[in-house]
């Protein structure tokens, strides 16, 4: 074994969040059923019909294409989510009753009766491990979709009908990379206070987690009501759990009052815990609520107990005000408050602003979320691609690209690379070197072995490093020479149409 070799081995063994039992089996349930059968078929109907496409090496490219629409993004993105594409897939290999089964059925019973056998024997032979190398910007980087510019973010190489088929896992990217960018926002506007309550808002109960690994990356997050995230990954999260209004309803019952049975709920719970945010409006806020929390606050003041409402109904802004003077009139110079009610970055910013306004430390608010990061989350979102950029033929790579009607949709072609000169981003080709400037890509996975083993903490540091510092994209002089041929080639084929030397058959 070389000491390259070896290296590997160790990177694979000692992935940062595969250690446990437990943390491995979250991957694990993330994992495809049957991995040779997780795709689109049309990529098993194209992989079937041609050996060049299937067989032969190629490279293709990921890329995000718009900007994010949200205010203050500036087409930036930070790079968030390779754990959860790559573990699921890498960490154990194929076993060969997966290829078989998947081969037995789609060749027999499928409708589509292809099956790219040669590339899953290569797996196979390669002791189950895809043979397949994959660049990619790492956790934290920042990147922009600028000015018609774009910038690739992953480029795969290997067996055709292998790289091909990784699209629909690869493209689940968009995820992370959003939560991880929409969490920079957040922190924009909030600074760190700030709770992440979104875990009913995922519709996979075991993806929440890596998404909350994105808002670690994105903005360094770590208070969540996710117990299942705290429990597998406690050095990066801690657990927030608050008052909920079925708190207060269980202490309903004939023959006591509601506001009763909302004071023994607030007491009951405020006796049982350390911090405590309470919903002060099952009767009315201002003339209810918040009377009632004030004087547990009284009464627990020389205490270790940490009391406080939680608004999420109403006009929030403005009792968040009222609060603040109620305690001020109590004699109560520092309070918090916890502040929910479909907040964004805006809506965070606004209410800041206002509490400001009104002579007050604005960072007495916590602000939680939790929908919000869901909210326009889509692939389209941000037009994640994934595109054929190359293929080995005769000896030599061909590079290829994708033209469309469109702007701003032609894809990169070759074997992307990218590198920093300062504050511009610069799209290269492998091999190529770019004077003063510093390589950003790493390789992830080498011949199906994940050899990318940076922890949360790492990528977080180069989140805080990479968010505002670039400002351009420049597409380096080989990939312009690529672009400039492949465009040319087009552009006289369309010349001739036009004149009518050519016509569509």
């Amino acid at each position: 074994m070389t000491t390259t070799q070896a290296m590997q081995l160790k990177s694979y063994m000692t992935l940062p969040l595969a250690q446990t039992e437990s943390q491995k089996e979250l991957w694990q349930k993330l994992r495809p059923v049957n991995i040779p059968a997780a795709c689109d078929t049309y990529k098993r109907t194209m992989s079937g019909s041609s050996a060049i496409f299937a067989d032969n090496d190629s490279c293709y490219v990921l890329a995000a294409r718009i900007p994010l629409n949200e205010d203050g993004v500036h087409g930036r993105y930070i790079m968030a989510g390779l754990e959860k594409a790559l573990y699921p897939w890498f960490l154990e290999p194929v076993s060969a009753e997966e290829v078989q089964e998947a081969r037995s059925f789609f060749t027999s019973k499928g409708a589509v009766r292809h099956f790219p056998v040669a590339a899953w024997e290569r797996v196979l032979e390669n002791k189950g491990r895809m043979p397949l190398d994959i660049y990619a910007l790492p956790g934290g980087q920042g990147f922009l979709v600028k000015d018609g510019k774009h910038t690739p973010i992953m480029s795969v190489e290997g067996p055709g009908a292998l790289v091909t088929h990784l699209e629909p896992n690869l493209e689940h990217l968009y995820a992370p990379i959003i939560h991880a960018t929409k969490a920079r926002l957040f922190r924009e506007a909030t600074g760190m206070q700030f709770a992440e309550f979104g875990y009913r808002s995922d519709q996979n109960i075991n993806n929440h987690v890596p998404l909350m690994m994105a808002l670690y990356v994105g903005a360094g997050f770590k208070l969540t009501s996710d117990d299942q995230a705290v429990l597998l990954y406690p050095q990066y999260f801690n657990d927030i759990g608050t008052v909920g209004h079925e708190f207060i309803m269980a202490y309903q019952r004939e023959g006591i009052s509601l506001e009763e049975a909302q004071k023994q709920a607030y007491e009951e719970f405020v006796a049982a815990n350390e911090r405590s945010a309470l919903l002060p409006d099952v009767i009315d806020t201002v003339k209810s609520g918040l009377p009632a929390i004030l004087e547990l606050v009284k009464k627990y003041l020389h205490t270790d107990k940490v009391i406080m409402p939680r608004f999420d109904s109403g006009d929030v802004v403005q009792q968040c005000i009222i609060w603040k003077r109620m305690t001020l009139e109590a004699g109560i110079a520092e309070t918090k408050m916890v502040v929910e009610d479909g907040y964004t970055p805006a809506k965070a910013r606004e209410t800041k602003r206002a509490y400001a306004e009104a002579g007050f430390n604005s960072n007495d608010i916590i602000v939680g979320a939790g929908g919000y990061f869901q909210q326009g989350c889509s692939r389209d979102a941000a037009s994640l691609v994934y595109k054929r950029s190359a293929t080995f033929v005769n000896g030599m790579w061909e590079p290829a690209m994708k033209f469309s009607d469109s702007p701003g949709k032609s894809s990169i072609p070759g074997r992307a690379r990218v590198w920093e000169k300062g504050r511009t981003l610069i799209v290269a080709q492998a091999g190529e070197e770019i004077p003063r400037a510093q390589p950003l890509m790493q390789r992830v996975v080498t011949q199906g072995r994940i050899t990318y083993n940076e922890d949360l903490d790492e990528q977080k540091r180069r989140a805080e490093r990479t968010w505002n510092k670039y400002e351009t994209i420049e597409y380096s002089p080989a990939t312009e020479a690529i672009i400039a041929q492949r465009t040319a080639e087009k552009e006289a084929i369309a010349l001739r149409m036009q004149k009518g030397e050519e016509t569509l058959t």
